[in-house]
């Protein structure tokens, strides 16, 4: 699978929004409503499943659903 798809499975469950919504250009707190704790549980989820150091201030920094692929992908070991 890949990433983007991942994330996209990984935001429609964290942040309980229909698929057709998780689009690389929602952002994700004013388009999909993510809240800041939710950006935290996010970006703790990602760090953990991907093995990857990522601070929330980084994901709380992310315009859109594209940047938070971006910012994984930055971090993925290469």
């Amino acid at each position: 699978m890949a990433l983007e798809d991942e994330l996209k499975a990984i935001i429609v469950e964290q942040l309980a929004v229909d698929e057709a919504a998780v689009v690389p250009n929602a952002r994700l707190q004013d388009d999909l409503g993510a809240d800041s704790l939710m950006l935290m549980a996010l970006a703790e989820l990602l760090a953990a499943r991907y093995k990857i150091s990522i601070e929330p201030d980084e994901v709380f920094d992310v315009p859109d659903v594209a940047g938070l692929v971006e910012l994984v992908r930055s971090k993925l070991p290469a």
